[in-house]
């Protein structure tokens, strides 16, 4: 019995729901399906949480060293963008800002690819973002860095402004300088230092 009157509430909630699509006019579902074409432009907000870290350094001549840690430890970026549509479906462009996250502040540089499902202005989409960074360590250091993951686009029918709501996974690649500390004085050039950060992240772009 309890099954049963489960079953029925759900079909109670779907019959309004289809009847609802149903009644949709021609006109309705037009201001409600997107025709993207051209640029658009916007910036971005993401809060990061890095879970994971590598640091490695070598001594020419030598074994290198690695220390690993598994942690929680929190960041954000700032970030403006601008991406052209190919297609209604397919944007790419570019992103710049500043990452601020616990052991350094880096500007990330990124090549953006993103791809938009179905025809409505309201929906779901990839995204990948690829690059360097740029940590400004006693002179510009360059790293690289990589992101994807999942967003929903929300646009109302009559309004030129859009609303992303992504979750994502971040890599992030740096070259720090070496810590020369110890009872041997070395070349710093001899000495070749990596940190990787791995991390998720919720970000929000409006976009217009």
């Amino acid at each position: 019995m309890k099954k049963f009157l489960v079953l029925l509430l759900l079909v109670a909630m779907t019959i309004p729901m289809a009847e609802a699509r149903r009644r949709e006019t021609p006109e309705e579902i037009e201001r409600k399906t997107r025709h993207y074409q051209g640029w658009e432009k916007g910036v971005s907000l993401r809060a990061n949480l890095i879970f994971y870290e590598l640091d490695r350094t070598r001594i020419v001549g030598e074994k290198a060293m690695r220390t690993y840690k598994d942690q929680a430890k929190f960041g954000g970026n700032v970030l403006v963008n601008a991406g052209y549509f190919l297609n209604n479906h397919w944007k790419i462009g570019a992103e710049l800002g500043v990452q601020m996250q616990y052991n350094y502040t880096v500007m990330p540089i990124y090549a953006t690819a993103h791809y938009y499902y179905g025809t409505r202005k309201n929906c779901l989409f990839n995204f990948l973002n690829l690059g360097t960074n740029l940590l400004f360590d006693k002179g510009v250091r360059f790293g690289s860095t990589c992101a994807g993951g999942v967003g929903y686009r929300i646009q109302a029918p009559d309004s030129k402004y859009k609303y992303d709501i992504m979750v994502g996974y971040q890599a992030l690649l740096l070259r720090p300088r070496p810590e020369m500390e110890g009872a041997y004085q070395l070349n710093e050039k001899d000495v070749k230092r990596h940190e990787f950060n791995q991390g998720v992240f919720l970000g929000f772009t409006l976009t217009f």
